[in-house]
């Protein structure tokens, strides 16, 4: 089949202001499985653009040489309203500038809705994919970005596979699934040479991920589906903002196309690489260290170096202290890794400075609360 090419015209933000979401399809005929690969949900996250850039060319030869078995369906970029949200030079496209709501929280939850019509008995003979795409229609979107989001979930649910790229601040790979997605999770983290893998039952937030995995959940748990059938969908970090280059970029989407290779999507000479050894983490111990005050923060350490509970990994400048006031220390609360740091280092008493990776629980974690709304 020909490369397609969709456009999805969505709600206008004002007078004159359309808006419009579009994607390119690649097909082969010797599989039935299907992927969607999406970038720039949250539109100051550029580096999976240019993945999604790199993926593009190398799938257009694949889809030449008659290597592509299922569908591979991408989204060069997600959001199209952040990415109008330039404010004097500066990307502000995480938070929706209209109400400061993140742009990947408050996805649609669709458990609700299939709770609604499972007692019509017009739905008993319905199949899950039936049943997810009533429940979708169901939905009335009152402005664009929620527009945004029931079509980015409406074509989501149609695929076996789900990545939704994104990056953090400042670190190192790493990416969030479902802890009962572990194995694919693995396989995704093997083939992009990501060695910190979060697992969670709930994250809560509604996240477009999540989003993507309730009501398969709820699928199973009422025996209208088997947990084979569930998508595997994850969220990927590729590294910091400012990691956009074309070497990254090519290394990201050649491990992307192993994954999608090893999933009997694709057909590649070589075999899939398993670069790294990844290491699993509990969400529940993921430790969003705050600052302890105004200042200057001071790493001791990089990210993906390995760090003790108690040991000094940051200190913390008082530009406005007297003369010979001391640095404040900022220790580990885990045993574990330096994931994330901050981009800009001048940072607001409370405000994140580290995420770190934990192999333990945290007291003050809990399932379902695991996003901060940052």
């Amino acid at each position: 089949m020909p490369i397609q090419t969709r456009f999805t015209d969505l709600p206008p933000l004002g007078p004159s202001n359309t808006v419009r979401l579009h994607t390119h399809e690649f097909s082969g005929a010797g599989c039935r499985r299907s992927a969607y690969i999406q970038a720039g949900l949250h539109a100051d996250e550029h580096p999976g653009l240019l993945v999604i850039q790199h993926l593009q060319e190398m799938l257009v030869e694949l889809h030449q040489q008659g290597r592509i078995l299922g569908r591979i369906v991408l989204c060069p970029f997600a959001n199209p309203v952040g990415m109008t949200q330039n404010v004097l030079g500066f990307w502000t496209g995480r938070f929706n500038l209209a109400n400061g709501e993140n742009f990947n929280r408050n996805f649609p939850d669709l458990v609700p809705l299939l709770e609604a019509q499972s007692s019509a008995p017009e739905t008993a003979a319905k199949t899950p994919a039936q049943r997810l795409k009533h429940a979708l229609a169901a939905l009335t979107p009152s402005d664009t970005v929620s527009a945004v989001r029931q079509s980015l979930l409406g074509e989501a649910l149609q695929h076996d596979l789900v990545l939704d790229l994104h990056c953090d601040t400042a670190g190192v790979l790493h990416l969030y699934a479902n802890q009962a997605q572990r194995n694919q999770a693995l396989k995704l983290a093997e083939c992009m040479d990501i060695k910190v893998v979060f697992l969670e039952a709930s994250a809560g937030g509604q996240p477009f991920d999540e989003s993507c995995n309730r009501p398969w959940d709820w699928l199973i748990e009422k025996g209208l589906c088997s947990a084979e059938e569930r998508p595997f969908a994850a969220s990927i970090e590729l590294r910091g903002q400012a990691d956009v280059n074309d070497q990254l970029a090519r290394e990201d989407a050649l491990g992307i196309l192993d994954f999608l290779a090893s999933e009997g999507l694709l057909r590649l000479d070589a075999p899939v690489r398993a670069r790294c050894v990844p290491q699993v983490y509990p969400l529940e111990g993921a430790s969003h260290l705050p600052s302890p005050g105004h200042g200057l923060l001071v790493w001791k350490k990089r990210p993906g170096e390995s760090i003790s509970k108690g040991e000094l990994i940051a200190e913390l400048v008082p530009v406005d202290a007297a003369i010979g006031t001391p640095r404040v220390p900022i220790f580990s609360d885990v045993d574990g890794v330096v994931v994330v740091q901050p981009l800009f280092k001048l940072v607001r008493a409370g405000q994140r400075v580290g995420l770190l990776a934990g192999v333990e629980p945290l007291p003050n974690r809990r399932s379902g609360q695991l996003l901060n709304h940052f």
